[in-house]
């Protein structure tokens, strides 16, 4: 939001990164090279974890980190999960490399895992994650008493701190908040008239101008897959590696059937009037299929939704205005269809 990606992506460009390339990728190199950060750079890493189950370009991009860190890196190799159904043997694949990681990090660190402190954070983990679902769900009342632009900066914690009672606190907190405006009628957006639904990541960049511009024409964007993709934990003290891998195996890991099946679902639940597609110019994988998705969403559930072109992190790939102007021409249809229903 910050707009550092303008100084710090050019920077890795330089050394031959493609602006092609995702541009998380870039302004982490660009930010390494060049020193400047919004939070004062991160520390050297020991080791680096990554894993593909739902990206490709991570495993690259890491490697590159690995060596500019002098650090090791550990992959977790997910195997495509085709259509969801249960795979004993991927299970199997990836459980067996959790726990040699166990050992990696046990090497590294010099100290033995507390198998204690492992449910314990796990609990904190599963309870932080059952408040963000409960946050998520309080977006189905009308009017919202919270937007995807307020989600997309209170996951925060779900994302880097998911197993602290600091988490657990914040969204006890958040959700007290919410009841309240719930209990009084008070919503997120002026006047609520539109409820949209937000596909792939955010435009990090346009946070406060698109949030701006969508509640003067009384549109909620209510929820996105993307914050739903830290909630409902299914993680638990007896068989922790087990479920960590189902884990990786089943959640981020979509086929397009189901996630035409989960945005139909959303359509419902959350009395969605539209759908806004975000072509992400930076993330091909999640991108890739939206056209076919907004046509069959469409078709299941008579729901319009317009594809806007942007980028998660670099302004230089999209034109603010001509997104706007999209959305726009989108809102004065999805006007007209409500006087034509009544």
């Amino acid at each position: 939001a910050r707009r550092i990606s303008l100084e710090v992506a050019p920077e890795a460009e330089k050394l031959g990164y493609s602006v092609d390339l995702c541009s998380y990728a870039r302004c982490d190199i660009g930010s390494i090279i060049t020193g400047k950060s919004p939070t004062f750079g991160l520390p050297k890493p020991d080791l680096l974890l990554v894993s593909n189950s739902q990206c490709g370009t991570l495993t690259k991009w890491f490697e590159v980190l690995s060596r500019m860190y002098g650090a090791p890196m550990v992959l977790i190799d997910v195997p495509h999960s085709g259509n969801g159904e249960r795979d004993q043997e991927a299970e199997k694949y990836i459980k067996g490399q959790l726990m040699e990681l166990v050992d990696v990090l046990e090497g590294i660190s010099g100290k033995t895992m507390d198998p204690e402190r492992l449910k314990e954070t796990i609990r904190l983990s599963r309870e932080a994650s059952d408040l963000w679902t409960k946050v998520l769900l309080s977006a189905t009342h009308k009017p919202s008493p919270i937007t995807v632009f307020d989600e997309f900066i209170a996951m925060a914690p779900i994302v880097a701190q998911r197993g602290t009672k600091v988490a657990v606190d914040f969204y006890a907190k958040l959700l007290d908040e919410l009841e309240d405006r719930i209990a009084k009628g008070i919503g997120a957006v002026s006047r609520e008239r539109f409820r949209l639904f937000w596909d792939n990541l955010p435009i990090w960049p346009e946070l406060r101008r698109l949030s701006e511009f969508l509640d003067s024409r009384g549109a909620a964007l209510v929820t996105s897959l993307y914050t739903w993709a830290w909630a409902t934990l299914a993680v638990g003290e007896e068989d922790p590696f087990q479920d960590w891998a189902e884990q990786y195996l089943y959640t981020a890991n979509l086929h397009l059937q189901r996630r035409i099946e989960t945005y139909v679902e959303y359509a419902k639940e959350y009395c969605l009037d539209g759908f806004l597609y975000h072509s992400n110019r930076s993330c091909k994988m999640v991108s890739q299929d939206i056209p076919e998705l907004r046509r069959a969403v469409t078709e299941r559930t008579g729901i319009p939704g317009v594809i806007i072109e942007g980028d998660h992190n670099d302004p230089r790939l999209y034109s603010i205005e001509s997104i706007e102007s999209k959305i726009e021409t989108f809102l004065e249809m999805l006007e007209g269809r409500k006087h034509r229903e009544g």
